[in-house]
């Protein structure tokens, strides 16, 4: 029996430390050779009528315990958009206000589909959660400010998985759009008892953070040398697009630790004018080339050391892994399973008689 969970079902149930504890669970596993995943594989097509380009994303992942895969997918039409030398990437499915974001929750002792879970909670508290451990360890353990730049679901996300792992005293968040900034510092200062300082500039955020989170959609850097220069000794910045990091800064930071080595699967249909119109910049492209970055499981397992001095700066490249949703994903279900929440289906409507 498969369980039809929804985003309002996978918040009532979902805690932030819950899934920050899976993804150190699965990073572990992932280390020890019993964890995989495929990395993110995006197809575009130049079809969309009512934005300038179609995606479909899917990433794919599975753990050893509970034996769990995870398939997530994605249909998108994206917009760019240009404003105040900033280039924000936006996007919807069929129409502005609606998105389609899914995971298709498999067991695999058996091969039952066990969860149909919508990924809009679920998207922010795999990665957040990811982000979370990262901090933990990675950020000095004296950490007690946290900078963030960004004031949407991701920052929500960052901020209370970092929480869960740095005693953290001070928040302070930049976005451009003051009410969305102004709606992050109630929501964050009340749910978790930290006041949240409203600051002028991205600088702003990082002088004097002790680790500074990326949360942007921009595709142009938010981050810089200077940002970097400006934080605490031994700082640590994560970030959540790869664009928000400029060029300047991997040659300036002493160190960086990833999630993944492969690139992301790219596959384009169109004339080479159409091909032509997606973002070409390095910092895009960066997510569609290899890099030889340590990972954090090895750090988690003790293969590789993460942070060698307390003066040390280190960048969390917080990558996209399909093993997030496995881990976190099975979370959701069990909970909502033991509250007996979410939508029953019959497994029979995905079985079929004919060999296949």
């Amino acid at each position: 029996m498969a369980l039809l969970i929804s985003n309002d079902v996978t918040g009532r149930v979902l805690k932030m430390a819950d899934a920050v504890d899976a993804m150190e669970n699965v990073l572990k596993q992932y280390a020890q050779g019993l964890a995989a995943f495929q990395p993110r594989t995006d197809f575009w097509a130049p079809t969309a009528t009512n934005g300038d380009y179609y995606r479909w994303g899917s990433l794919l992942g599975m753990m050893y315990d509970p034996p769990t895969l995870a398939l997530r997918f994605k249909s998108d039409i994206l917009t760019w958009t240009e404003y105040d030398d900033a280039v924000t990437e936006e996007w919807h499915n069929m129409e502005p206000g609606t998105y389609c974001g899914f995971v298709i929750l498999i067991d695999m002792s058996n091969g039952e589909i066990i969860g149909l879970i919508n990924d809009g909670i679920l998207q922010h508290a795999r990665v957040g959660a990811t982000a979370g451990v990262g901090a933990k360890y990675l950020a000095r353990e004296d950490s007690t400010v946290l900078g963030v730049v960004g004031s949407g679901g991701m920052a929500y996300a960052y901020t209370e998985a970092i929480c869960c792992v740095r005693p953290i005293e001070e928040i302070r968040v930049y976005s451009p759009t003051p009410a969305n900034r102004e709606k992050f510092a109630a929501d964050i200062t009340e749910k978790l008892g930290i006041a949240v300082k409203i600051v002028e500039d991205n600088m702003a955020v990082a002088r004097d953070a002790d680790i500074v989170a990326l949360c942007t959609d921009s595709r142009k850097p938010v981050y810089t040398v200077d940002m970097m220069k400006a934080q605490k000794p031994g700082p640590l910045f994560i970030r959540c697009p790869v664009d928000e990091i400029d060029e300047p800064v991997y040659d300036a930071v002493d160190r960086i630790i990833g999630n993944q080595q492969d690139k992301y699967g790219d596959y384009i249909i169109g004339s080479q004018q159409e091909r032509d119109r997606r973002p070409s910049g390095k910092s895009y492209r960066r997510r569609y080339e290899t890099n030889e970055y340590p990972m954090l499981a090895n750090v988690i397992a003790g293969d590789v050391v993460g942070r060698e001095s307390e003066s040390q700066s280190i960048y969390y490249d917080n990558n996209s892994a399909g093993l997030q949703f496995a881990a976190v994903g099975r979370v959701v279900y069990e909970k909502a399973r033991e509250a007996g929440l979410g939508m029953k289906i019959p497994m029979e409507w995905f079985q079929q008689d004919i060999r296949n």
